[in-house]
């Protein structure tokens, strides 16, 4: 019996409203671990984090039957 194995990694980026600065330092390990909790119990995986004052990026692994659609919406 075949086995069918899939592995989707997204790299998505959300900016803030005319990429001003308005995401403190300070707050960045707390938003990361709060999107991660979203992630979490949507069922889809956080690999990482990271960005600037004007912008994040994540690295995402969603299952097969999800939608990228909806986990942006999620997120």
């Amino acid at each position: 019996m075949p086995h069918t194995y899939a592995s989707i990694f997204i790299h998505c980026v959300f900016s803030t409203k005319d990429r001003a600065p308005r995401i403190p330092p300070d707050c960045t390990s707390e938003l990361h671990a709060y999107l991660a909790g979203i992630a979490k119990s949507e069922g889809f995986s956080l690999l990482a984090a990271g960005g600037t004052a004007d912008h994040i990026h994540l690295l995402l692994t969603l299952p097969p039957a999800y939608a990228l659609a909806q986990a942006v919406q999620k997120l």
